[in-house]
């Protein structure tokens, strides 16, 4: 069983301190990773859920359980950090 782990650090602005969330979620037995630029099936994806703008997207994870979830670029206000993570808790990759 994996799991994906989203490590999200938001702030208003450049002068003030990164607030951060920790969200965890079930992949399943089995996942796809899928950088932006590699596969069609990137471009299908993102039209399928997002309406065609992968501008800010680097790559999609879909779980075995049907779920998409999308690497996102970080920005100064925004960082992502991003994980699989083993059903005993060790850390399979960083993505």
């Amino acid at each position: 069983m994996y799991t994906l782990r989203i490590i999200e650090e938001t702030r208003e602005n450049e002068n003030v301190p990164f607030e951060q969330v920790l969200e965890n979620f079930e992949l399943g037995d089995s996942y796809s990773f899928i950088k932006k630029g590699c596969s069609k099936e990137f471009d299908r994806i993102v039209n399928e859920n997002q309406g065609g703008d992968a501008s800010e997207i680097k790559a999609v994870i879909c779980g075995e359980n049907g779920k998409v979830f999308f690497i996102m670029k970080s920005t100064k206000c925004m960082e992502y950090s991003y994980f699989i993570m083993t059903e005993s808790g060790k850390t399979l990759e960083r993505l």
